[in-house]
């Protein structure tokens, strides 16, 4: 260190004692500012905040800011004093540490600022200590220091946890990501003399993509290429040259940074127009718009369900275009998991449209039928298809229209129709009788009513049963489902929240206890009009929620994990996002979901989603005194909503219950109390399975951006499952899945078959020849409405079995059901001695008959726990 560097140092020392001195609550409050650095990795970033600057930026707001950090205060005010004047744009303003003798002239100050993207004089007014700083690292530290504020001002706990105790890593914290390989380019290797020079590229990076998606995105954050930490000084700084860039991008809104269009300057003006040709090169062309207006454009026409795949092409088109980067070497996240939403070669989402339309019709038919006792007053759907959150929703079906085409489109179709279930509800009556069997009654005779006059009125094909009007119209199926007023009274110690206190206090009511949620109506309506809502606010939530339920049920969950338990857990992401913002793009909200599967504290704290945002501060602990009052019996999952405050609906049962054990006496203590009251013991074997997998699937995610992205990343890495983790598959014969091009990989199973099962029948056929129900009078009813075989053969073997084993199994697209003996391995060996293992194979094949090919037993010494 040369003589005049350590003077510097040494007068920097004395200024910081001397100044932060003045405060007894600095050292308190750097601490807090450092931590939070830290948790956003700023320090570890070549052009980003460090300890000294941060520590300079107190010690000027102490003695010279313009916001003063007094003595009184103590680190919390002080830190947010800080934060404060960074999310204000402090550090983007020329800084003189101490202002009243400062040498400098405003030209001199001017140009500064013109040299520098970060100017912070030090006390000697002769040096930059900020020169390091770009724009997008302010841009970013600006964009952090807000979120914080905004935690600080709406979290109920003051966001301690979020804003000190999580990290903020490249993956979940940008919408898209940008990865240019430099190993292949042909750029000019640097030398030691030439300073910055090797950072040209990241310039140039920077100044294309703001100009190009500028308005499109709310940070545009190039991140400088650092040398490795085992880095040889003497092979000089060339290797920086080979290192990847990386840009993280983080927009505003996803409408505008989807849009088709990017409408440049007008016409007749030559020089601006010739600058946009200039950069958008074949891209740019002349179009008229509908108020008469000439202009510039540059145009990406997709179809709706692709334009997440919008900002992904031109970005690569930019860095191609201006930077001669080859499209290898470009890797952009976007649409890399988007075969796992293919039904076939489409994306399944485009049939909401239609079902949306055709449901618009067929509520307006409702409320128009004037020959029923009660009119109906409100038909709400219940799908969750309508809410955008089915993996694959129903598509158009030929046999659902009202009449069969004269040209038949295609020469197979699928037996198999899924209903739209919509809940219909009836103008009031005094008439209503009391007695809850002959309430049932009468909503059967009522859809049998509605049955005949949807089909006299409208022609609409109608199918009742005794709960429920199943009308085939427009292409699909949809499921019209009574309910009464009078049914609250089953349900309503579990939906309503007319008083909290009461409402969490007391137990529930024995039939609401009883009442199967599929029968829960208003319960159900509550969950979609929540999420409906939670939807037109975040049009990204639907394909997050699509994807996390296809991960769900690719790992084997689908009997562990409710749906709307899923949807539960997305929409937390969204109203809960801090420190982050909310996600913008599918990719990065399927990874933030995988994050809070792995990261959430489930045995310390409840998962709370506040859909409406309106609980209060004494909501939050009568939800945490009910989570701490039952914590022996509490689901392993506790999703607290404003419908469900106990949680005692979707996760009452799955994942497993679990027990709060912290010490061998209280083990002890609850085992004597287990065993007077007759309380069973549930492992958490679920929970902390999909924890395993959402660990390992996040940091394969994690690898893939900051690594090796292939185009298409690997399937069988992301959404498969070992089988070896299982003691009995039973093999499903492909033919008669229902929707075979939904399996994602075929089944690979290594062990030994033990049972064989016959050739498919006629049982059941999944598959129709239209060309043979041409002339059929009634071709309808060849479908086979909400059949699934895979479930059907699943609760086939519940009731045979009960519960001797776990059941594990994709109800999207599965090739294979898996088996685990659920008993321990005492009672399976008592067990083993009274059942032959050859006799229960033989009943699975029997049940599975025509449906399964083939039994097989994992070679284990023991059955799985």
């Amino acid at each position: 260190m040369s003589i005049i560097e350590d003077i510097d140092m040494q007068n920097h020392s004395l200024y910081l004692r001397d100044t932060l001195g003045k405060c007894e609550c600095s050292s308190d409050a750097i601490l807090l500012l450092k931590v939070w650095m830290r948790q956003r990795k700023f320090p570890q970033m070549h052009d980003s905040l460090n300890g000294f600057i941060m520590t300079m930026l107190l010690a000027y707001l102490i003695s010279t800011g313009d916001r003063k950090i007094t003595s009184n205060m103590n680190a919390t005010q002080a830190f947010r004093v800080c934060i404060e004047s960074i999310a204000g744009g402090i550090l983007e303003k020329p800084l003189f540490l101490i202002k009243e003798t400062s040498r400098k002239t405003k030209e001199e100050r001017k140009a500064y600022s013109e040299w520098f993207e970060a100017v912070m004089m030090d006390n000697l007014d002769c040096c930059n200590i900020a020169y390091y700083m770009t724009k997008s690292s302010l841009v970013e530290i600006k964009t952090a220091a807000r979120a914080t504020l905004a935690v600080m001002k709406h979290a109920w706990d003051f966001g301690f946890d979020e804003i000190f105790m999580t990290g903020l890593d490249f993956s979940p914290k940008f919408d898209y990501h940008l990865r240019i390989s430099m190993k292949d380019q042909p750029l000019e290797h640097p030398s030691f003399a030439d300073e910055g020079k090797y950072r040209d590229i990241e310039k140039q990076i920077a100044r294309v993509l703001d100009q190009g998606i500028g308005n499109r995105a709310a940070l545009i954050r190039v991140y400088g290429r650092v040398p490795p930490p085992k880095w040889d000084v003497r092979k000089g700084v060339h290797i920086i040259n080979e290192l990847p860039v990386f840009v993280g991008i983080m927009i505003k809104d996803y409408d505008s940074a989807n849009r088709m269009v990017e409408i440049g300057p007008s016409a007749d003006d030559v020089d601006e127009s010739g600058k946009f040709r200039t950069f958008w090169g074949e891209k740019a062309e002349l179009r008229r718009f509908k108020d008469g207006k000439i202009n510039e454009t540059a145009v990406w026409e997709c179809d709706l369900t692709q334009r997440h795949l919008i900002l992904p092409k031109i970005i690569e088109y930019l860095i191609r275009r201006h930077l001669s980067v080859s499209p290898s070497c470009i890797h952009v996240s976007g649409g890399q998991l988007d075969y796992a939403l293919m039904d076939g070669k489409k994306d399944s989402s485009d049939s909401v449209r239609r079902i949306l339309l055709a449901f618009d019709v067929l509520s307006k038919q409702l409320r128009a039928l004037d020959d029923l006792p009660l009119r109906i007053s409100s038909v709400q759907p219940l799908h969750a298809a309508f809410r955008h959150a089915a993996v694959f929703p129903p598509e158009f079906h030929i046999l659902a229209s009202e009449r069969l085409a004269e040209k038949i489109p295609q020469r197979w179709c699928t037996s198999c129709v899924e209903p739209l279930e919509i809940m219909i509800q009836l103008e009031g009556s005094g008439k209503w009788p009391t007695n809850p069997d002959a309430i049932e009654k009468t909503k059967a005779s009522f859809c049998l009513k509605i049955a005949e006059s949807m089909k006299r009125i409208h022609g609409i094909k109608c199918i009742a049963a005794e709960d429920s009007v199943d009308l085939l119209m427009h292409g699909f199926c949809f499921r019209l489902r009574l309910h009464h007023e009078k049914d609250r009274t089953l349900v309503n110690a579990r939906t309503e929240k007319p008083a909290m206190e009461k409402s969490l206090g007391s137990k529930p009511d024995s039939n609401s206890a009883n009442l199967p949620l599929h029968k829960d109506l208003s319960l159900q309506s509550l969950h979609s009009s929540m999420l409906s809502a939670l939807q037109g606010r975040y049009p990204v939530y639907g394909p997050t929620v699509r994807l996390a339920k296809r991960w769900i049920a690719s790992h084997l969950f689908s009997d562990v994990l409710k749906e709307e338990v899923i949807e539960l857990l997305v929409a937390y992401l969204f109203l809960r996002s801090a420190p982050y913002s909310p996600p913008l793009s599918r990719v990065t909200g399927f990874i933030r979901f995988l994050l809070l599967i792995r990261d959430y504290a489930w045995y310390f704290k409840p998962l709370i989603v506040d859909l409406n945002e309106d609980f209060t501060s004494k909501d939050y602990e009568l939800i945490m005194d009910e989570f701490h009052a039952g914590n022996k019996t509490n689901p392993a999952m506790f999703i607290a909503s404003p419908y469900d405050m106990r949680s005692r609906t979707w996760t009452v049962a799955s994942p497993d219950q679990f027990v709060s054990l912290f010490s061998s006496l209280h083990l002890l203590s609850f085992l004597l109390q287990g065993k007077k009251r007759g309380i069973i013991l549930i492992t958490l074997q679920s929970l902390k399975r999909l924890v395993a997998y959402a660990r390992t699937s996040a940091e394969l995610l994690e690898k893939l951006i900051e690594g090796d992205m292939p185009e298409r990343w690997p399937v069988n890495s992301i959404f498969c499952t070992p089988s070896n983790l299982y003691d009995i598959i039973l093999k499903v014969q492909p033919q008669r899945l229902s929707h075979p091009h939904r399996v994602l990989f075929p089944v690979d199973v290594k062990s030994r078959v033990k049972v064989t099962v016959k050739a498919p029948g006629d049982e059941f056929n999944p598959w129709l020849l239209l060309p043979a129900l041409k002339g059929d009078s009634d071709p309808e009813k060849k479908l086979l409405v909400g059949f699934n075989p895979t479930c059907c053969l699943i609760n086939d073997i519940k009731m045979k079995f009960g519960g001797l084993f776990t059941y594990w199994y994709d109800h999207f697209g599965g090739g294979a059901i898996y088996l685990n003996w659920k008993s321990s391995p005492g009672e399976a060996a008592r067990k083993r001695k009274r059942v032959e293992y050859e006799d229960i194979l033989i009943e699975l094949g029997r049940l599975g008959a025509s449906f399964i090919e083939s039994v097989h037993l994992n070679d284990r010494q023991e059955p799985v726990v």
